[in-house]
């Protein structure tokens, strides 16, 4: 069964002639797997399992998603999907806020979190629903670690205790996500990309 790779292209990169014959090969020996077999390596990689078989080896394809957002969906803890506006505001405040100083208002937050691209709504709503960006962030604030902590003064930051868990470190692994994706438009991709 074809392994894993650390490289840009996920099983494999087009950025030369042996890596487009070896993503080819790949491609073969993906299309002589069962779609139950198929399926099951997207689930273990936390990918969407529906659509057509292409659509499954197409998946297997792109670069794995950061682990610790494999490891927080088997545990079944909240993860931001990208595009949404909660991955939008967690990226904003890995972006713009130093931890350790005062949180972002919920204003200056909502601007950030636009201006990200990380999410495909506007993060003021559409006019036609009670539905605006800010919605979410009560989900974001549950938890334990929570990922986002209300500060005085209603001002969020990201949480950073546990390292290797707390919002900080799922902030990283979204904005890498987000790269990956092509959504980000900070114009810094993080390592990892």
């Amino acid at each position: 069964s074809p392994q894993r790779s650390d490289s840009p292209g996920g099983f494999g990169s087009d950025d030369d002639a042996p890596q487009q014959t070896n993503n080819a090969e790949k491609v073969a020996e993906l299309k002589k797997l069962s779609m139950a077999r198929l399926k099951e390596m997207l689930k273990e990689r936390d990918e969407k399992t529906g659509g057509k078989k292409e659509e499954l080896i197409s998946r297997l394809l792109k670069p794995r998603k950061p682990e610790l957002l494999i490891l927080r969906a088997r545990r079944k803890e909240y993860v931001p999907k990208v595009p949404s506006s909660n991955a939008a505001i967690m990226v904003a405040l890995l972006l713009n806020h130093i931890p350790g100083t005062q949180g972002l208002t919920k204003e200056r937050l909502m601007v950030l979190a636009e201006e990200t691209g990380v999410s495909k709504e506007s993060m003021s709503g559409d006019g036609s629903s009670f539905y605006d960006g800010w919605s979410g962030m009560k989900q974001l604030q549950e938890g334990d670690p929570a990922l986002v902590r209300r500060e005085k003064g209603h001002r969020y930051s990201l949480t950073t205790q546990p390292p290797e868990s707390a919002g900080v470190a799922v902030a990283n692994a979204l904005h890498i996500l987000a790269h990956r994706e092509d959504m980000c438009t900070c114009g810094n991709p993080p390592n990892g990309v």
